[in-house]
């Protein structure tokens, strides 16, 4: 199968994502926040994922989804739950905000793999290639489609492959479950490895944000030096004749 059909069949699998329909027309939930029609629709995307794009890419998209999942949920769960705590508790308020993150981790989980599969179809290299390799220069347009791709290409193919990496020698989420560093036998309480780790995951987010934007101002250089578009075809209208047609 072709990047043109697998882009069209990610497409068509992100419309009741985007449109609600029918997935929020499905009754009944596992646990409230988790709705039968999201987790049918989720079931069906991960799925195709792994069909289409094989197990390493399937592994790859569920790890960044995790890794931006994880610190989104458990901030906003975290800092909800202490309002709660100073303004009062209430069963009541306890129920929706349970269910409001259980229902965001569902959706993240969700959507971030399959945006990541949808992009990850589209040939960046080739369209980069085809913008560079222009005879007739290139529009304003063009360039700063440009810039986006070499800073998506390097994100995706450097950052985040780094990123999963440092996660992978730093035992971040081995660290979450009580299982990392020296005291095994005796793991540290859950608050101090949730804090750790959303520390850790900060630091992170920092460092790839960095990485992601170090080369732009010589991408930006390289790309405004590009003929412009029609620069070519203007100097041979105004290049003197030749001087075998003077004569």
């Amino acid at each position: 199968m072709n990047w043109r059909l697998k882009a069209l069949g990610f497409g068509v699998l992100a419309v009741p994502a985007f449109s609600g329909f029918p997935v929020n027309c499905i009754p009944g939930a596992l646990l409230p926040g988790a709705d039968y029609g999201w987790l049918v629709y989720a079931a069906a995307v991960h799925l195709t994922i792994l069909l289409l794009l094989g197990r390493r890419a399937y592994r790859f998209a569920l790890a960044v989804a995790l890794v931006i999942s994880i610190p989104v949920v458990l901030l906003g769960a975290g800092i909800s739950y202490t309002g709660l705590l100073i303004s009062g508790w209430s069963q009541a308020r306890q129920v929706v905000y349970a269910a409001h993150y259980v229902r965001l981790a569902v959706t993240m989980l969700t959507v971030i793999p399959l945006a990541l599969s949808m992009v990850a179809v589209i040939p960046m290299h080739r369209l980069e290639h085809y913008l560079l390799q222009r005879s007739d220069g290139v529009k304003i347009a063009e360039k700063i489609a440009l810039m986006g791709l070499r800073v998506f290409n390097h994100t995706l193919h450097f950052v985040l492959p780094n990123i999963l990496e440092i996660i992978r020698e730093e035992g971040v989420l081995s660290a979450l479950r009580g299982r990392g560093g020296r005291c095994r036998d005796n793991p540290p309480p859950l608050r101090r490895r949730i804090t750790g780790t959303l520390r850790m995951l900060t630091h992170i987010g920092v460092e790839a944000i960095c990485a992601a934007i170090r080369f732009v101002p010589l991408w930006a250089e390289e790309i405004s030096r590009l003929p412009g578009y029609g620069t070519e075809k203007q100097k041979q209208d105004h290049a003197p004749p030749s001087g075998r047609d003077n004569k």
